[in-house]
């Protein structure tokens, strides 16, 4: 087996899971077979610029092909539109999936895209300034719609001079802010503290995935500190699947073979391993500054900030009563836009001194990549042999028959 058809049917559970998923985010079902080898040279750290891979690229040229997916959905959920708004389809293809002619320049529409597109650039490119704390997206004005509003509806209720009009800001001011230390100290504390955290050598995690289009699979996640992480799935599609690392190396296996994990693939397995620690934020705390509070359903949050040298903007949102993680968002910055990534933390509950919450729901562009996790049993300090962690030996080579 290729490492690509076994890539092919990995991918779609595989991408669904990790975190940080600009890296490899094209799903191997349906639009894979349109976006084609390159989406697949991605998963595999391979992420050469769009222009190299795809043809008839005007202005999105420099970006990487992992990011191109995602950044056409934020265009087109900014829009209210799919891909057919701008793109040509043309039937089936010979495998049954969507043949797109995405280089064709057909359709108006993505001759008036390409124009919109530079307008974004040239607007932020030109207001640095003025937009330092968020830049103008394509959302900025459409708001889901074709058609942006350029006017408010009439008529007015009041006017803005008049009493009873908009009331003002009740944003807290720097000086009534916490700082990053008390909201981070409040967090520790509020999971049960560094010195509970460090007595877990291991957790199971039992429960179910829910994803879009059916994709449903029960879920068994074991973890043996430091380094060691394997998660089972089993899934009406493919049966079972496995993926796990050792601390070394990483592996995954399915009906349809084994294949042993790149770097690239490895990071982002340890990297979804880093969800279910009761500390999910790291010290140290360099760069990070507390920016306000925000609504969280029913909760007020206060919101810690942090941009990184990689281009992506990291967003904390702490309960301001109980302390605990309610939510973590991922800009990652693009040539055009930038592609939010939101993860939230609910349904905390005490586990052997410590609390963890028992969902954990990841929201992405592409609905195909949302899951929520939900737990069933969350146990502590199981026993787990170092060996279910290994890939399982390759299978011996059949006997030669005897003539």
């Amino acid at each position: 087996m290729t490492r690509i058809s076994c890539m092919y049917a990995l991918a779609s559970i595989t991408l669904g899971l990790l975190l940080g998923f600009m890296g490899a985010n094209f799903k191997a079902t349906g639009v894979s077979a349109a976006a084609g080898p390159s989406s697949l040279a991605a998963q595999q750290g391979e992420d050469k610029p769009v222009e190299q891979t795809k043809k008839n690229i005007q202005v999105l040229k420099g970006l990487p092909t992992s990011q191109l997916m995602p950044l056409m959905n934020l265009i087109a959920a900014s829009l209210g539109v799919k891909c057919d708004h701008c793109h040509v389809l043309a039937g089936k293809n010979a495998e049954g999936f969507n043949n797109w002619i995405w280089e064709s320049d057909d359709k108006e529409t993505k001759r008036t895209a390409r124009r919109m597109m530079q307008m974004v650039l040239s607007i932020n490119n030109t207001n640095r300034a003025d937009f330092r704390d968020g830049p103008v997206t394509c959302y900025t004005c459409h708001r889901g719609q074709k058609e942006p509003v350029g006017l408010p509806s009439l008529p007015l209720a009041v006017s803005a001079h008049e009493d009873g009009g908009p009331p003002a800001s009740a944003r807290p001011t720097a000086a009534s802010l916490p700082t990053v230390e008390q909201v981070m100290n409040k967090y520790v504390a509020a999971v049960g503290g560094r010195e509970a955290a460090a007595k877990l050598q291991s957790t199971v995690l039992k429960g179910s995935y829910e994803q879009s289009q059916g994709r449903n699979p029960v879920v068994e996640i074991n973890i043996k500190r430091p380094d060691k992480y394997l998660i089972v799935l089993n899934t009406k599609q493919q049966g079972v699947i496995y993926q796990a690392t050792n601390g070394a190396t990483g592996w995954a296996r399915s009906s349809r073979g084994q294949q042993e994990m790149n770097a690239t693939e490895l990071a982002r397995l340890k990297q979804a391993a880093t969800l279910y620690n009761v500390i999910k934020v790291a010290e140290p705390y360099t760069g990070m500054t507390v920016t306000g509070t925000e609504r969280i359903g029913d909760r007020e949050a206060y919101v810690l900030e942090r941009g990184e040298s990689n281009g992506r903007t990291e967003k904390l949102f702490f309960d301001t009563e109980t302390g605990l993680l309610l939510r973590r968002v991922v800009l990652t910055g693009t040539v055009l836009l930038p592609i939010p990534e939101q993860t939230d933390f609910e349904d905390y509950r005490e586990v052997d001194g410590v609390k963890l919450p028992y969902t954990i729901r990841t929201s992405n562009i592409d609905t195909f990549f949302s899951v929520t996790r939900k737990f069933t049993e969350i146990k502590n300090n199981v026993p787990l042999d170092d060996a279910r962690f290994n890939p399982p030996p390759a299978p011996a080579a059949p006997a030669p028959q005897k003539p």
